[in-house]
């Protein structure tokens, strides 16, 4: 029996081992799905910048017709 123990002499070693990979792996896990730095706060940002983007392009083609008017107005005003 004590043959079977001297074999074993780096089995503390092992465990602190295992549960420290253990603990680092939940932390890790942690920090990809939950908090702000999640994979869905990542999701809803992209989602967000897609929004955003179209109502840039929105924005832009309503300030050149805005702007279209603005000059066809200033145009038939008489000049001073």
């Amino acid at each position: 029996m004590k043959n079977l123990f001297n074999d074993f002499k780096f089995t503390p070693k092992i465990v602190i081992s295992i549960i420290f990979t253990i603990f680092f792996a939940n932390y890790i896990a942690s920090l990809l799905f939950s908090g702000k730095n999640s994979l869905d706060t990542y999701g809803d940002l992209i989602s967000n910048k897609v929004q955003l983007e179209e109502e840039i392009k929105r924005l832009q083609s309503e300030n050149a017709s805005l702007q279209k008017d603005y000059f066809e107005l200033k145009n038939l005003e008489p000049e001073q």
